[in-house]
């Protein structure tokens, strides 16, 4: 009879998981988690799917957006979050032409009389300054198309966005970043960068995307 009582137990524990696996998980804000693209094509229209950029922690972080790949309708908005315990940045970045890449460090021109304070004066802070022929310097810097959420449209327009930023992408763009963004709570690490990013798809067709600070990362939301 114990035994008997033993093997029922196991089934149930059995069932439960297998019913666990194949049931998405949704969080309290209503965004629907998903390992692959055949779930996500599965939810209801309505859903707001997102998406993870990066994981792990400082022995083993993750550089990988999850799911890689994401089916959705037209309407439908997509979100990227960083789900990382550390303060390792990602981006969200969509090249539409490839004239518009953007590197994370960019060389500028600069008076040579231009004097460079480091905040706070007593850190060890210095920057990158490259003589010129016409006695001008050139500076390499942070480049903010690649840091602040950034749209370039058809015209070449260039549209800065504040961090958290939700985006309609119309089709005619060329350039859309999420700029860097971090767990909750790490973004004073990078004073200026965000938590999230979300975009509505109302075109259909093929994205892809890839994270600029990490251009290996790299995924695709297509949309029907």
């Amino acid at each position: 009879m114990k035994n008997n009582f033993v093997i029922a137990t196991l089934i149930m524990q059995f069932v439960f998981l297998i019913w666990i696996a194949g049931t998405p998980a949704t969080n309290h804000q209503g965004f629907v988690y998903a390992q692959d693209s055949q779930q996500l094509s599965q939810q209801q229209n309505t859903a707001s799917i997102k998406v993870a950029a990066g994981g792990g922690n400082d022995t083993g972080p993750l550089t990988l957006f999850l799911p890689s790949k994401v089916d959705i309708k037209t309407g439908q908005s997509v979100t990227w979050y960083n789900p990382t315990t550390v303060g390792e940045p990602h981006t969200v970045t969509f090249i539409f032409d490839n004239t518009t890449y953007a590197g994370v460090v960019s060389p500028l021109g600069v008076s040579n009389t231009t004097k460079f304070v480091p905040l706070p004066p007593v850190t060890n802070n210095a920057p990158i300054l490259l003589p010129n022929k016409d006695g001008t310097n050139t500076i390499i810097a942070l480049n903010a198309r690649t840091f602040n959420p950034t749209v370039i449209d058809s015209s070449g327009n260039v549209k800065s966005m504040n961090p958290n930023s939700n985006y309609t992408i119309v089709g005619t763009e060329k350039y859309v970043n999420s700029g860097w963004f971090l767990p909750k709570g790490l973004e004073k690490e990078y004073p200026g960068s965000g938590n999230t990013f979300t975009i509505t798809f109302e075109k259909p067709g093929t994205y892809n995307y890839i994270c600029i600070l990490h251009p290996w990362m790299t995924g695709s939301i297509i949309v029907k």
